[in-house]
């Protein structure tokens, strides 16, 4: 009489499943954060090939376009005097001028895109007409042509729209700061007398002779130190440019270096892009900037980047 004998593979016991268990959790909490990085980093490399491509066609706008810059956005008045935004009164934006003339082609309404930071986050920055001390807002996205829903400042409500006769056709989403002066509701003298960054806004006029006012880019001794553009949303409060500030309009996307600090991706004059921390972003003067404030704002802009075209002009 043959006997067989059966093998029985002994289940797993409780304090061995808790062992793979815990295990599993311990390489899980290690590769997460890795994972995490490598795509935060990915998102930031893309950035920066973005604003390159930015870079690239802003100088190419202003080679066609006889030594121009771009305007930030063109407010053609209804009134010789006239300069204040309202809903009758549509702003272009400078993305939506690049995805027109063809320098830099953009999708409708996409955050995948070259005029957005892949890291953006979901969020209209300028619903409200400011970004105030929410530090989310400037990290989110304006949508371009605009029109002011009532007459006003930056201070009003805005919402997008097209302008099929200036061949705006799509509205383009921008979560990228341009180096600008946003002369909303001021003369348009005062356009002309602060040439110190980047460029302005335009379209102010017609004059007696018919013309409006245009700004020819300004010539940085320094370009690779010259900002252009920026992580960040419209244009604009050079003086609050710092992480934390109320109201400013950088935003802070990318980790540096693995550590606890947040940069703004930057793309400079001679096209070429870095991050600068949010301690370090260079500011403008402003009314009532103390002795001791004003040396440090000198500083900041004479020593490394700088968002005035000559920062000696500005700091005489």
């Amino acid at each position: 009489m043959t006997t067989t004998s059966k093998h029985h593979r002994p289940a797993f016991t409780l304090i061995e499943l808790l062992v793979v268990i815990a295990i599993i959790a311990t390489l899980l909490a290690v590769l997460l954060p890795a994972l995490s990085g490598a795509r935060a980093q990915g998102q930031s490399v893309k950035c920066k090939s973005n604003l390159r491509y930015v870079g690239v066609g802003l100088i190419m706008y202003s080679d066609v376009n006889e030594g121009y810059a771009i305007p930030s956005y063109n407010l053609p008045a209804l009134g010789p005097t006239n300069v204040t935004g309202g809903p009758n009164q549509p702003l272009d934006g400078w993305g939506p001028i690049m995805d027109r003339d063809k320098f830099v082609p953009a999708n409708e309404k996409d955050t995948n895109t070259i005029f957005c930071c892949p890291s953006t986050v979901n969020i209209e920055g300028m619903k409200d007409g400011q970004t105030g001390t929410n530090p989310l807002k400037p990290r989110g996205w304006t949508d371009w042509p605009l029109v002011f829903n009532s007459v006003g400042g930056d201070s009003v409500t805005k919402r997008a729209t097209t302008i099929p006769q200036w061949g705006f056709d799509k509205i383009i989403r921008v979560s990228y700061w341009l180096n600008a002066y946003n002369p909303i509701g001021a003369a348009p003298a005062s356009i002309e007398a602060n040439d110190l960054h980047y460029t302005a806004s335009i379209g102010f006029g017609p004059d007696a002779a018919g013309k409006y006012i245009e700004l020819r880019r300004l010539r940085n001794p320094k370009p690779a130190e010259f900002i252009v553009a920026s992580d960040g949303i419209y244009v604009g409060r050079h003086a609050v440019t710092r992480l934390g500030d109320a109201n400013s309009r950088i935003g802070y996307r990318h980790p540096i270096g693995g550590r606890l600090e947040f940069g703004a991706n930057s793309v400079f004059a001679d096209s070429h892009v870095e991050a600068i921390r949010g301690d370090k972003f260079p500011r403008a003067l402003a009314a009532g900037d103390s002795p001791q404030l004003v040396a440090e704002k000198r500083a900041e802009n004479l020593r490394g980047p700088t968002i005035y075209a000559d920062p000696r002009k500005a700091f005489p």
